[in-house]
């Protein structure tokens, strides 16, 4: 379990996709992770939003060192996510988050 949300089976397959697809590498930093070992699944939207708990534009790829600083830093997770997707599509999944 993360925080109060149970991680599913679904979960798990995502995050193994998701790894594999963008290349076991760490979309901020750019580090190499052979299988995915020491990534994670950062969701910018929560788990909690079903809408887009599953959303590919709502989750990054990150080394255990970017996912939490970015957790504790929102609003530098907020200007790399919108200078990636730019305004417009940051504003799409904005409001597939709170549909």
């Amino acid at each position: 379990m993360w925080g109060r949300i149970k991680i599913r089976r679904a979960d798990t397959l995502y995050s193994q996709y998701l790894r594999k697809e963008r290349n076991y590498r760490c979309e901020h930093c750019g580090g190499f992770f052979p299988e995915g070992r020491g990534l994670t699944v950062s969701h910018y939207w929560s788990r909690g939003k079903e809408s887009v708990r599953f959303d590919e534009e709502n989750s990054d790829i990150l080394c255990i060192k970017d996912h939490p600083y970015f957790e504790e830093h929102k609003t530098e997770y907020r200007e790399w996510k919108l200078k990636r997707m730019g305004e417009k599509a940051c504003n799409l999944l904005m409001l597939r988050a709170h549909t």
